[in-house]
């Protein structure tokens, strides 16, 4: 039998490894209220907070004879429910509701003095990022994020298929993305440039 309170996060991984469930409750036990506060902070949603730990765990069963030799289990768990975390903002980015609700509260929870200046110079590199598009696409983007339009109203006003729309907003944020590179900023930070976008 399996004791909860002697049982390390390694043991419990290599115990997962050779497929034992008792194991893999345990660590569920141990890690899902957490995962779960995290991904709810980001999503604000319960029913999704609830898929993103489900998810996690889905992962780690289905990848268990890779799981021994990793030095912090902890964080391998949190890497994969931030991962399917900004899988599930991607997948609602194009619902423009929801886009403004996560700015919203963005700037109401997360954003304070401290993170202006940091804040202004990412803008600024977004800027510079949209300016250098070829112009069609900087037109398309800009009906988009500034002016709110959806992909139909644009492919009407464009005379060109929603499809097309799609992808010049998807190779728009690429080249972004690309632009921004690097730069080191925090989670929040991030999930707020990434709304904005």
């Amino acid at each position: 039998m399996i004791k909860k309170a002697k049982q390390s996060d390694s043991e419990l991984a290599n115990m997962i490894k050779s497929g034992q469930l008792k194991a893999f409750d345990l660590l569920y036990e141990r890690y899902s209220q957490n995962l779960y506060r995290f991904a709810r902070s980001l999503l604000k949603n319960h029913e999704d907070a609830e898929e993103v730990v489900q998810e996690v765990f889905y992962r780690v069963w289905n990848k268990r004879k890779d799981l021994s030799g990793r030095k912090s289990f902890q964080s391998f768990l949190f890497t994969i429910a931030y991962n399917v975390t900004i899988d599930q903002l991607r997948k609602r980015i194009n619902d423009q509701k929801y886009e403004q609700f996560l700015i919203n509260q963005a700037q109401r929870n997360f954003l304070n003095p401290e993170d202006d200046l940091e804040f202004q110079d990412l803008k600024n590199e977004v800027e510079k990022a949209i300016h250098e598009l070829p112009e069609k696409r900087k037109q398309i983007y800009m009906m988009s994020r500034e002016e709110g339009l959806s992909y139909k109203e644009i492919a009407l006003r464009k005379s060109i298929k929603v499809k097309t729309v799609e992808n010049h907003i998807n190779l728009a944020l690429r080249h972004i993305r690309k632009r921004l590179g690097a730069k080191e900023i925090n989670i929040v930070l991030f999930l707020f440039l990434f709304v904005y976008l």
